[in-house]
């Protein structure tokens, strides 16, 4: 499932992939809302602090994340009807979290939907002490294309940090005004190979009610047995996935499970937040369009 994705990134496509890494800078360690620490059932030794970079004006990133956990966003509905609960997993080819693209823009145009969000902060590889250090690791991901093997090692972790956020928002939904029989999460990138690991490991007590993949994995042979409904949205030219088959969308729907797919012609990759001028750009609106019909809000 993984063997050719480890290079998922938040990055969109430019005219010299890896391009951006170049323009990556330091920027203070921002203040966000309240997290809960998520249980691990192993450390990972890092001994660099957590720290935070931009890619542009709008994209930020955190990397050396050593200790997972979960944000509850504010809910933005009234009322006291439990809520569907949405967790998102922001994508970084496991060095870092877009936590922007991929995590408080998505989160902020989810809440007025009507569900409850939730953004996964998920252990990443470390990096070193510093943005030099943190540029040199992406540098050699994106524009060398080396060091496979040492992230294919974080996969494991991420997938265990998924499985504990939906054991976390489960165990508070009545706390948090969720429906404990519908919570979904919406991975990105390297988040949609976690979120699909998660999937595909099928433990009872973190199996999520509904699930989506946005520019992830669309070829695996391996779906859980009463899979969930699945979204599944990808361009053409995705630089990373674009050239998988589609045997994880055929599979999914030969085992009698919904899906809901789309192939958009261009577009690139890491286009969460960030419109291209292309059919693309509509993929949240099919996204909420379908949490609506599938009853999730």
């Amino acid at each position: 499932m993984v063997a050719a994705a480890w290079l998922a990134c938040a990055a969109p496509a430019l005219a010299r992939p890896g391009d951006w890494v170049d323009g990556v800078t330091p920027v203070a360690t921002p203040a966000e809302p309240p997290s809960i620490a998520l249980p691990m059932a192993a450390t990972l030794p890092n001994r660099a602090p957590e720290a935070w970079a931009r890619q542009d004006a709008r994209e930020r990133q955190v990397y050396n994340v050593s200790r997972p956990t979960l944000t509850p966003m504010p809910a933005s509905m009234t009322g006291t009807a439990p809520q569907a609960a949405v967790i998102l997993v922001p994508g970084g080819g496991f060095q870092f979290l877009a936590m922007d693209n991929e995590g408080y823009d998505v989160a902020s145009r989810l809440a007025p939907l009507g569900v409850r969000v939730f953004i996964l902060k998920y252990r990443t590889q470390p990096v070193g002490d510093g943005i030099d250090a943190y540029k040199a690791a992406i540098k050699a991901t994106f524009q060398r294309g080396e060091g496979a093997a040492m992230r294919a090692q974080m996969i494991p972790l991420a997938i265990a940090d998924t499985q504990a956020a939906i054991r976390m928002v489960r165990a508070h939904a009545g706390e948090w005004h969720v429906d404990p029989a519908r919570i979904g999460v919406l991975g990105f990138s390297a988040g949609a190979m976690a979120v699909l690991g998660a999937l595909q490991a099928n433990a009872p007590d973190a199996r999520p009610d509904f699930a989506g993949l946005v520019y992830g994995p669309t070829q695996a042979d391996s779906v859980p047995a009463s899979a969930p409904p699945l979204f599944a949205a990808i361009a053409a030219d995705d630089r990373f996935f674009g050239q998988q088959d589609f045997s994880l969308i055929s599979n999914w729907r030969k085992s009698g499970a919904k899906i809901e797919f789309h192939l958009f012609s261009g577009g690139g990759h890491g286009f969460a937040s960030q419109p291209n001028g292309t059919t693309s750009d509509l993929w949240f609106t099919e996204y909420a369009a379908w949490l609506k019909a599938s009853g999730y809000n």
